[in-house]
């Protein structure tokens, strides 16, 4: 099934001549609130009238015998592709403009009134030339009628709604090709139409476009043009949310293999799955991101994950879910000291009958591998190295076992939600920056990297993936 939905503008029903029209718009001055119009000239000795006055006149039973007076430069366009292509189109949807209720009689005094340029009255003229021309074509009228003087035709936001508003109400069958002619009227309509038939019908939408001055720019544009730029600005906001899945879904169709990939390793990453991450990021065919994440993950740098799960605290408090934020912040470190104790104390980790892990040095320090045992475990390991978590000189560290241990205690027992300040006091901090900065300085304390990191995100290889994941949205406009 093949559906035309045409907007309807001033230009779309032109004179030929205007020989016959002092005559014929006397006999309906009255409906033209007693007001005289003249035809002015157009394109290729053709003349223009506003389309309401030019629908008022011609409609009429007297103008019948005129009907060669009338010229459809743009449908004549059209119908001539449609034939040419053997296009048979089984329905028309014409979209008409009445702003009536919006104007009062002294408002429509003047013939520039955006009044006289509604096209609700060509209608008539308009529907018996597209029975004659497409006989096979049943005729819909879709007619904006905005009821706000602040929210008229040129206002994009309420033409939006009128449009969605209009066309939901309307039936399209889910195999119907859509052919849209959406240059005439005003520029908000125009857009309107364009942006809502891509994103409700996507790959379906075929656009007819012309021009009055040479018919041979009469062409077919594919809507999957339009519809990857509009999908790519809606790719890019999801993204700077961080909502991989959703950029994943969106860009399905234009997507190179190794996009996927990248946003693949990200959902992965975003669930906290960071060894599924890194080996599915080792699939991307990039020889040096490649690298990159090899060097970050060898056994040496036994360390990596946590600096990853405390930027996806960070992200997460960017996208407002605090609770998650403080959640992935406190597990990064006491997850890396977890970790530390795999690394330097492998061998003297055992397990309980419930099969938790506990160090045993002797019998009076023998520390869970769970809870705030694990800070006081890190403290003896200090102790027994002769250098003491010092509370001034590793501050970073010690508020997190004499602070934050008791705060996560008190926020991981309670049903209510948390303001970012909460996630502030929990690690006793003022501000985002110094939150941040008291995380890292934890992380590098307990991991000892080489080269300490300055940042959450730098230390972070999900931030190389978002850098490269950015990128390639970026060109998917210009693919």
């Amino acid at each position: 099934m093949n559906i035309w939905i045409i907007t309807i503008g001033n230009s779309d029903v032109q004179l030929w001549t205007k020989d016959h029209w002092t005559n014929l718009q006397r006999t309906v001055r009255g409906q033209l609130d007693d007001r005289g119009f003249t035809p002015t000239e157009g394109t290729d000795d053709r003349f223009l009238v506003p389309g309401r006055v030019m629908g008022t006149v011609y409609s009429q039973s007297q103008a019948q015998d005129y009907w060669d007076d009338l010229a459809f430069p743009l449908l004549d366009n059209f119908v001539g592709l449609l034939r040419e292509e053997n296009i048979e189109i089984d329905q028309i949807i014409l979209i008409l403009t009445d702003q009536e209720t919006l104007f009062s009689r002294s408002q429509r005094r003047s013939t520039q009134s955006a009044y006289w340029q509604d096209t609700c009255t060509l209608e008539p003229i308009v529907a018996t030339y597209l029975k004659h021309q497409l006989p096979q074509a049943q005729l819909k009228r879709l007619l904006l009628q905005p009821q706000s003087p602040t929210e008229g035709l040129d206002d994009w936001d309420s033409v939006l709604k009128l449009i969605q508003s209009e066309l939901a109400q309307l039936d399209f069958p889910d195999a119907a090709t859509i052919y849209v002619s959406h240059q005439a009227s005003t520029p908000a309509i125009s857009s309107a139409v364009q942006f809502e038939t891509l994103l409700r019908f996507g790959h379906r939408v075929q656009f007819l476009v012309t021009s009055e001055r040479d018919k041979e720019l009469t062409k077919i544009l594919k809507g999957s043009t339009y519809l990857r730029g509009i999908r790519q600005q809606e790719a890019k906001t999801l993204l700077e949310r961080y909502d991989y899945s959703g950029v994943k879904a969106l860009l399905a169709p234009y997507l190179k293999t190794e996009v996927g990939i990248l946003l693949d390793a990200a959902i992965q990453w975003n669930s906290a799955k960071f060894d599924d991450f890194a080996k599915k990021v080792l699939e991307y065919p990039d020889n040096q991101l490649r690298q990159a994440v090899q060097e970050r993950t060898t056994a040496d740098n036994w360390w990596w994950t946590g600096y990853e799960a405390a930027y996806l605290g960070v992200v997460r408090l960017e996208q407002g879910n605090t609770v998650e934020a403080f959640f992935h912040s406190f597990r990064a470190v006491e997850g890396l000291i977890r970790l530390f104790a795999d690394a330097k104390y492998k061998d003297k980790i055992e397990f309980n009958k419930h099969g938790a892990p506990y160090i045993k040095f002797s019998n009076k320090n023998c520390f869970n591998l769970y809870g705030r045992k694990l800070y006081e475990f890190l403290e003896y390991h200090y102790c027994k190295s002769s250098q003491p978590i010092d509370p001034e000189k590793d501050k970073d560290i010690w508020q997190f076992g004499e602070v934050t241990f008791d705060k996560r205690n008190q926020y991981f027992h309670q049903l209510f939600g948390l303001s970012e300040q909460d996630v502030f006091d929990a690690w006793d901090t003022d501000n985002r920056m110094d939150w941040e900065a008291r995380v890292l300085g934890c992380l590098n304390f307990i991991a000892e990297p080489d080269s300490p990191f300055t940042a959450l995100d730098t230390a972070s290889l999900m931030y190389l993936i978002q850098g490269k994941l950015e990128e390639a949205i970026a060109q998917i406009a210009q693919s």
